[in-house]
């Protein structure tokens, strides 16, 4: 069965997408699944075991880049053509696909429901439902259960030889920390002050920040550089080296973002930290028991003190 999967961003909502094609893919015999992702998240997707084909879709190309890619979707016949994303243009590479079957969301937004016939139906919970939960209603069109358990995604081992040498040399514990978020107000601004709270106190304890390249973040812990005991990945890590180095960590630190998700994806323990939005509808699948809100949903408000104490007690029992 070929399934053409439209899911161009984000991050995290790829992450979500990829759960359920990875469910559908195990189910169901001969599932070939296809995927249509922005430039910018292509080579993850293009990384995890559960995708045979990506489709690369440039945002801000000119219209001609756009028609090459309909040209190029159009070449095979689908089975099934699942809109994941609900938005105008989503809705028109569905519209424009071979596919015996299409089906989006039943929350569409920009009129992107008026290019499908089938909609799945929203969880019993509506529109608060997490948003994993929302996309496994696509399960229904196929006749399985919703709520069968996820099994954790796998990708491809991918690090640059300057990373990989970086986080092979280790002998204690690692704490891996995402300090990035695709929107300022769900970053929370006091990391630079945890790690020293951290590396003062765990001697035992490796930290080590990663961020994309789009991101660089100076900062630097005398001493604890050379020794190894804190590594500062950020603005030198590719999106596709993400899972590797999650793999490799003990416990993740993040805030609400792509990599929180993946690392829930992944089966590794995550420790969230939620401000304006709400952990039963984004939080990490599965971990949110390890999520800890800001007081007035205010990541200002959220001490040091308090995650300090809460990553003790999780480093300890680990």
């Amino acid at each position: 069965m070929d399934i053409l999967i439209i899911k161009p961003s984000s991050l995290g909502d790829i992450v979500h997408g990829l759960q359920l094609a990875e469910s559908l893919r195990s189910s169901i015999d001969n599932a070939r699944i296809s995927w249509v992702s922005r430039e910018l998240f292509a080579p993850l997707v293009q990384s995890c075991n559960t995708v045979n084909h990506t489709y690369v879709f440039h945002r801000k190309a000119h219209l001609s880049a756009f028609v090459k890619l309909i040209r190029e979707i159009r070449q095979t016949s689908f089975d099934w053509v699942l809109d994941l994303q609900g938005l105008f243009r989503s809705g028109i590479i569905c519209k424009c696909s071979r596919g015996k079957n299409k089906a989006g969301r039943s929350d569409a937004r920009e009129f992107a429901g008026l290019f499908y016939p089938i909609k799945a139906s929203l969880p019993s919970a509506g529109p608060d439902s997490h948003a994993l939960e929302i996309l496994m209603e696509f399960k229904q069109l196929f006749e399985q259960e919703t709520n069968s358990t996820l099994h954790p995604l796998k990708f491809e081992n991918i690090l640059s030889e300057e990373n990989r040498l970086a986080i092979n040399n280790r002998k204690t514990k690692r704490l891996m920390i995402f300090p990035e978020s695709r929107r300022k107000e769900k970053e929370w601004p006091f990391f630079q002050e945890l790690t020293n709270e951290l590396l003062k106190n765990f001697t035992n304890l490796q930290l080590v920040w990663v961020g994309t390249k789009s991101m660089k973040t100076e900062f630097k812990v005398d001493g604890f550089e050379a020794s190894g005991q804190f590594l500062n990945l950020t603005g030198c890590t590719n999106i596709n080296e993400i899972p590797t180095l999650i793999e490799s960590s003990d416990l993740i630190l993040a805030n609400d973002s792509g990599p929180m998700h993946l690392a829930a994806a992944l089966h590794k323990e995550v420790v969230a930290l939620f401000g304006p939005t709400d952990p039963k509808r984004y939080g990490p699948w599965g971990q949110l028991h390890n999520v800890l809100e800001a007081p007035s949903r205010e990541l200002k408000k959220l001490s040091v003190e308090h995650v300090t104490q809460f990553l003790n007690k999780k480093l300890t029992n680990n």
